[in-house]
């Protein structure tokens, strides 16, 4: 383990002993010895819990936290938990900063794969006597895509663990129930812990856990990709709509405000998918999700493979290009609910998954690339464009598996894709202004293999533009999808003064392989540049694959 020279280390330890006469020595050591170390003798021959900090004296890279005794006996090991004492309610300090920063508006949990094979249940109580169990996102998925090396799920975050990281992160809880492996009554008994009084039967266990005010969580989803056969409970599209639709009725007969988001599927894939649910769900839903990971070359390529400077740019190419077939999966699936749905029923689309995941790597931890900023601002430009369809909208996923962070025990890393949330989280506004863009074009890539791209042609240069209620601070957001040369642009702003001040905030990187790593984690860094009498119309330089805000206030 990594210790820190002054830095105390909050213990928790559950044992249990038979015949044992000595004590037992729980220490932080290494080769330079013991760093501190607390003796317990255990009493009698049931479980004990201790709580205790132990403090490091000195700083240890390759540290022991170790647990001995001397003599005959039998030691049991229940749960056993060192974490650092800056901690907040068991997650690092560090980690909650770096995500409060992008100011996500929600967050969706568990998920993904592994909701559809969980139980709440399990994650709630006293977390040392929680069941530990084979890791759920795999449970039930066959094939070498989806080994896993964590084994085990520990359940030590559930509920209301969850629910604690929403406040830290200052964002809306999006919880998504088991459609798997679940019941209608599994989901409607969540419902009632998170959103009913303590006279309820579920709301008074939540009292019980600590908790006793209502969470009173609005957003809800039913599933994930239950149309997929590497699903935990995979089912047919009718199966899943009568399934969705009886769970939906469970959980708004336990709290009718709630908004609830049906798993739906890309129309050319699961032709009868989304269909099956408007003719028998219709109603029971506010949302239907889809997903996209940019994953055309996954099943081929490696990282090696971008070494091949021909084949990097082909990959570059297609990664810049992929926001495009999001947006055509948006525009097919609001077309499909305008065909399919009265006029007065309103349905949304919850892009609640997305993300590149162009090769394999182990646990998914794969490194992204500035190229992945370029694709994640084109995404973003992408929703606003579609912003009458698509409401909500989820990147997955946030720490080390296909992640905007990365962290190991010495600190963290962003990448690029963080970099551009944080720009644009920060430096926008609610009001979206109109843009166009006359450049040159280059030929869109294969969305995926052998589908083409509705589009055709894609500008190099992609804009999107938006403003403060008051309308005076304007943000205006560029993206240079060339991968070598600088495009001189003029910008003409309508209905704004002809000189004002603001800023420039750009993501710089040498080249769009660039990545950052814990040696090396400002190769990629967001720069900012503050700027005086700036003229509309203005002529300036876009550098190759870029992305650039130009943040402008009217002068007083």
């Amino acid at each position: 383990m990594y210790f820190e020279k002054g830095k105390g280390y909050e213990i928790r330890i559950n044992l249990k002993q038979k015949g044992l006469k000595s004590p037992v020595l729980i220490s932080m050591d290494g080769e330079k010895g013991i760093y501190e170390c607390r003796e317990i003798l255990l009493s009698d021959t049931e479980w004990q819990r201790f709580s205790f900090k132990l403090r490091s004296e000195k700083t240890d890279k390759d540290g022991f936290f170790t647990i001995t005794f001397r003599g005959a006996g039998t030691l049991w090991l229940g749960t056993v938990s060192i974490m650092p004492e800056d901690h907040i309610n068991g997650f690092r300090k560090d980690v909650i900063e770096v995500i409060k920063a992008t100011k996500p508006p929600n967050m969706r949990w568990p998920g993904g794969n592994f909701v559809s094979s969980y139980f709440w249940e399990d994650g709630i109580g006293d977390r040392d006597k929680r069941p530990p169990k084979p890791n759920l996102a795999y449970a039930g998925v066959k094939g070498e895509e989806w080994e896993s090396n964590q084994p085990m799920e520990p359940n030590d975050v559930g509920i209301d663990e969850f629910l604690k990281l929403c406040v830290l992160l200052e964002t809306k809880p999006f919880i998504a129930v088991n459609a798997g492996s679940g019941s209608p009554e599994d989901a409607a008994n969540l419902v009632e812990y998170c959103n009913s009084s303590m006279e309820s039967g579920y709301g008074e266990k939540r009292a019980k856990n600590g908790y006793p005010e209502p969470y009173n969580v609005e957003l809800w989803g039913i599933g994930n990709e239950m149309f997929g056969n590497w699903q935990g409970g995979h089912v047919d599209e009718e199966t899943y709509a009568h399934r969705h639709l009886k769970i939906a009725q469970s959980m708004r007969g336990i709290d009718p405000n709630i908004k609830i988001v049906a798993t739906g599927g890309r129309n050319w894939f699961y032709p009868g998918w989304n269909r099956a649910l408007f003719k028998i769900a219709q109603g029971s839903f506010d949302y239907i999700s889809l997903h996209s990971y940019a994953k055309k070359y996954r099943n081929f390529m490696s990282k090696e493979d971008l070494l091949d400077p021909e084949f990097a740019k082909e990959f570059y190419y297609y990664i810049v290009s992929s926001p495009y077939g999001i947006e055509e999966q948006i525009v097919a699936t609001g077309k499909e609910i305008e065909d399919s749905l009265p006029e007065d029923t309103k349905v949304s689309v919850a892009f609640d998954e997305w993300n590149c995941w162009a090769y394999k790597a182990p646990r998914m931890e794969t490194e992204f690339a500035l190229r992945d900023g370029l694709y994640t601002a084109g995404v973003l430009h992408g929703f606003r464009r579609q912003n009458k369809t698509v409401t909500l909208a989820n990147f997955a996923m946030t720490v080390n598996c296909l992640p905007m962070i990365r962290v190991n025990q010495f600190g963290l890393f962003v990448n690029p894709q963080y970099l551009v949330f944080k720009i644009y989280m920060n430096h926008q506004g609610p009001v979206l202004l109109q843009s166009s863009v006359d450049c040159e074009t280059f030929p869109a890539p294969d969305y995926e293999k052998d589908r083409p791209q509705a589009i055709g042609n894609i500008k190099y240069v992609d804009v999107s533009a938006t403003q403060t209620e008051d309308g005076k601070r304007l943000f205006l957001a560029m993206i240079n999808l060339h991968d070598s040369r600088t495009i001189e642009t003029e910008i003409f702003l309508q209905n704004w003064p002809q000189v004002s001040t603001g800023k420039l905030i750009y993501l710089d990187g040498k080249h769009y392989m660039t990545e950052n790593s814990f040696d090396e984690p400002d190769n990629i860094r967001i720069e900012e540049q503050n700027r005086k009498k700036i003229k509309n119309p203005m002529v300036y330089q876009l550098p190759p694959h870029s992305v650039t805000i130009w943040e402008q206030y009217k002068m007083k």
